[in-house]
């Protein structure tokens, strides 16, 4: 038997020997396999059947076998040497690496900090294109990547003659696209209502919240700051925040363990199975997991429903008589419409929206809007909103209800 220190190499056959008949195992063979590109992209199929596939990159993320599918970016994976012998293997594109939990022998994607539980060499078969993936910590023992029979990854104590423990790679020659952002969906509460019906609304919005990430992301910050890597969208009637009416859904920052502690957008079950075609509330959220301010009050509200009504859907823009006696400070409608009127007045236009906000999350918690507004624009939200009603009342065809994006 011959020992060569990798991580993982190389390749199942693109053709016959590409798991044919879900999960069945691969048969192809050669006669010694040379280690793997450094920083090369593989596909890692099992021996007793399937393909490793990553969940989502984000800490905690499963690491599974499922039917080889040659479709899925989710079944590439990137193998680097890290120059000692030993690799890591991540998902393309992130820094999260396959990891042993040294106290359950569990493996997961996690963030890459270089520990030895991070890092595997591997061991070639005689004869064979299959590889035993060690784990590079030997606590507790020498242990290999096996695969589970209920198809998820845990480290076990190496056994060269067990299938589920031995792998073969396949190169990948196109550059894999950069990974969907993950949404997750956690049933809390669903307030008396089909949960079958509630997963299907999140199955028909999830493209929705994959394709508006990006784009608010880039809207909002510029690539300032980094933003959360994946969504997670919670149904739970027992938000405090719902126990009055007109709150449809809110943006809940504190990680808490019933929401598996990830920062999370709370959804109201009955405001979605009436209606069922607003997404706007959905879009308002998902602005504020971009925000990541732990304050900004007002400011934080006003520019989320900026995104939401000047950009995203402009139907939803208000018009004069929405705002009429109300305040600057009141957050949502009117504070969206005095930010769209700073914007055709300031010189940096639409973009004075990003600047604000990368103001206020700089600040943190305790940012005061107004002297955001002053720091940023050189004036404060009372002068601006002066400032535009005179416009307004000079103006009225012009200010009835303006927009960048009409």
């Amino acid at each position: 038997m011959r020992i060569r220190n990798l991580s993982i190499a190389a390749a199942v056959l693109a053709s016959a020997a590409g798991l044919t008949g879900g999960l069945t195992a691969t048969a192809a063979h050669a006669a010694a396999e040379p280690l793997p590109e450094s920083g090369g992209t593989y596909r890692i199929s099992s021996h007793a059947g399937g393909a490793l596939q990553w969940d989502g990159p984000r800490n905690g993320a499963g690491v599974r076998v499922k039917d080889w599918n040659e479709g899925l970016t989710e079944q590439t994976w990137t193998v680097t040497d890290d120059g000692t012998g030993s690799w890591s293997v991540r998902i393309p594109r992130t820094t999260y690496a396959v990891d042993r939990d040294l106290g359950n022998n569990s493996v997961a994607a996690w963030n890459d900090i270089g520990r030895p539980n991070q890092r595997w060499w591997l061991q070639n078969l005689p004869d064979s294109r299959a590889w035993l993936l060690h784990s590079g910590d030997r606590t507790g023992g020498d242990t290999c990547l096996t695969r589970l029979p209920d198809l998820g990854t845990a480290a076990r104590p190496c056994n060269a003659g067990d299938k589920a423990q031995q792998w073969n790679l396949d190169k990948v020659t196109a550059q894999p696209p950069t990974p969907a952002v993950p949404v997750t969906l956690q049933m809390v509460d669903s307030g008396g209502y089909d949960p079958n019906a509630l997963r299907s609304w999140f199955d028909r919005s999830r493209g929705l919240l994959q394709d508006q990430y990006g784009k608010i992301k880039q809207f909002m910050t510029g690539g300032a700051y980094e933003v959360k890597p994946g969504i997670n969208v919670v149904f739970d009637a027992g938000h405090p925040s719902f126990q009055g009416p007109g709150v449809a859904a809110v943006f809940e920052p504190n990680a808490q363990p019933k929401y598996n502690n990830e920062k999370s957008i709370i959804l109201r079950p009955d405001y979605v199975m009436k209606n069922p075609g607003d997404t706007g509330s959905l879009i308002h959220e998902l602005t504020h997991q971009v925000q990541d301010a732990a304050n900004g009050s007002w400011l934080n509200e006003g520019q989320a429903d900026y995104y939401r009504k000047y950009v995203f859907n402009v139907k939803e823009k208000p018009g004069v008589d929405r705002i009429r006696g109300t305040d600057y400070s009141r957050g949502y409608d009117s504070t969206a419409f005095l930010l769209n009127y700073i914007a055709h007045k300031h010189p940096a236009g639409e973009n004075v929206i990003q600047r604000i906000n990368n103001e206020v999350r700089r600040q943190g918690f305790g940012a005061d809007g107004d002297r955001v507004l002053t720091m940023i624009t050189g004036k404060g939200g009372r002068q601006w909103w002066n400032e535009m009603w005179n416009d307004i009342q000079a103006n009225p065809t012009r200010w009835t209800n303006p927009g960048f994006h009409d």
